[in-house]
């Protein structure tokens, strides 16, 4: 059973590890994970990412997870608990993420030249090897499906591949996908299915970890067990991430995702044949994570920690004039106390003068001849001593 959306990060990760040598597994636990996206509401679903991850306890197993997009993941977890608990995780979690970021290694140099490419036409009417009517190159494999939008439009899918960037060694050619990088130069490869399949039917089909089983062992036995680092798998925003507003992207984009090389890989697969595409490519792959905790600090966590600030500052304000109602009720007593005080020593100074009235008789007394015994007083006036 899959858990629920983590409290301290914005992930649902899948409970059990899996094998890249287990296609049937793979296909069967992403399955699972994007039933559970789908179950979530709305905003949750706009952009997310299935990610593939090495595990840290056991070096021959993977991890996959959905990162979700952290406003959402936010606003989600607002409405369960309270502001002060959601503003200390989410800055943790912020923390964390970009710590991260601040210990990715440096990227290395490259002694091969990145390859450009010329400028290509996508244009789904224009045919692969000619020229377009603006003078350009036909890009390879143009699909042409139409597609759907989120504003309703069906509009031809204009993907595909620019012939330079293309992966044409013969043990990476298969006959479902397409091998490429980006002009990003990221140490990344993209597979792309030929026909037109979107990503959540792409990922769930065993036939697409096949394929990636099949890259996988292939990248180790070329060059070690640690030549892949990741697998990746954008959907919505995340997918169509040049899209120009929130109305555009499409619902059933031109499936493809990206497996992260080592730097040791790309170094590697430079000097072979059919790999120049992948020349200079060093940079860190995109996992849009400095964006996304950006976004979250600027549009809810700092106006959110503001907020508690200020109410922790008013329940200051309260508790500090209740403590000043204290201090003068206080206040008031104590010179209650005092007028008291002042009453009881004025009693003492009245007590005193009696007392000395007292000793003043009781030495009158003490010079007149009285013996008393009980029962019996004898009196002699003073000067009668017979």
């Amino acid at each position: 059973m899959l858990r629920n959306i983590s409290a301290v990060a914005p992930e649902i990760v899948h409970p059990e590890l899996v094998s890249l040598n287990d296609p049937e597994v793979c296909a069967r636990a992403c399955a699972q994970l994007l039933a559970k996206v789908g179950s979530l509401t709305t905003s949750l679903q706009l952009k997310y990412r299935l990610e593939v991850l090495p595990s840290i306890d056991e070096s021959s197993k993977w991890k996959l997870r959905v990162k979700l997009d952290s406003v959402a993941w936010f606003d989600y977890w607002k409405l369960l608990v309270n502001e002060k608990d959601l503003a200390i995780k989410a800055r943790e979690y912020v923390k964390a993420a970009q710590n991260k970021l601040d210990n990715l290694p440096p990227v290395d140099y490259c002694e091969h030249e990145l390859v450009e490419s010329r400028r290509y036409c996508f244009i789904v009417d224009c045919k692969f090897g000619s020229w377009c009517k603006n003078g350009h190159h036909v890009a390879m494999g143009l699909c042409g499906q139409p597609i759907e939008r989120a504003d309703g439009s069906k509009p031809k899918c204009t993907f595909g591949i620019i012939y330079e960037f293309a992966i044409t060694a013969p043990d990476f050619s298969f006959p479902e996908f397409n091998v490429s990088v980006k002009r990003d130069p990221a140490r990344q490869i993209m597979l792309s299915p030929k026909k037109h399949v979107p990503n959540y039917v792409l990922m769930t089909d065993v036939n697409t970890w096949n394929t990636i089983e099949t890259v996988y062992t292939t990248l180790s036995k070329k060059i070690n067990a640690f030549a892949l680092e990741g697998i990746a798998v954008n959907f919505g925003k995340w997918e169509t991430a040049s899209a120009k507003d929130e109305s555009e992207y499409a619902l059933d984009c031109h499936g493809h995702f990206y497996m992260h090389l080592s730097r040791v890989a790309v170094n590697t697969l430079s000097d072979i044949d059919g790999w120049k595409s992948i020349h200079g490519r060093v940079k860190h792959p995109e996992n849009y994570l400095d964006k996304d905790i950006h976004e979250l600090e600027v549009r809810r966590l700092i106006p959110l920690e503001k907020s508690v600030i200020w109410g922790e500052l008013g329940s200051f304000r309260k508790d500090l004039a209740d403590i000043r109602a204290t201090v003068s009720a206080l206040s008031n007593t104590v010179t209650s106390l005092q007028g008291t005080v002042t009453s009881l020593q004025g009693t003492v100074t009245s007590l005193q003068g009696t007392v000395t009235s007292l000793q003043g008789t009781v030495t009158s007394l003490q010079g007149t001849n009285c013996h008393f015994t009980p029962g019996n007083c004898h009196f002699t006036p003073q000067g009668n001593t017979r």
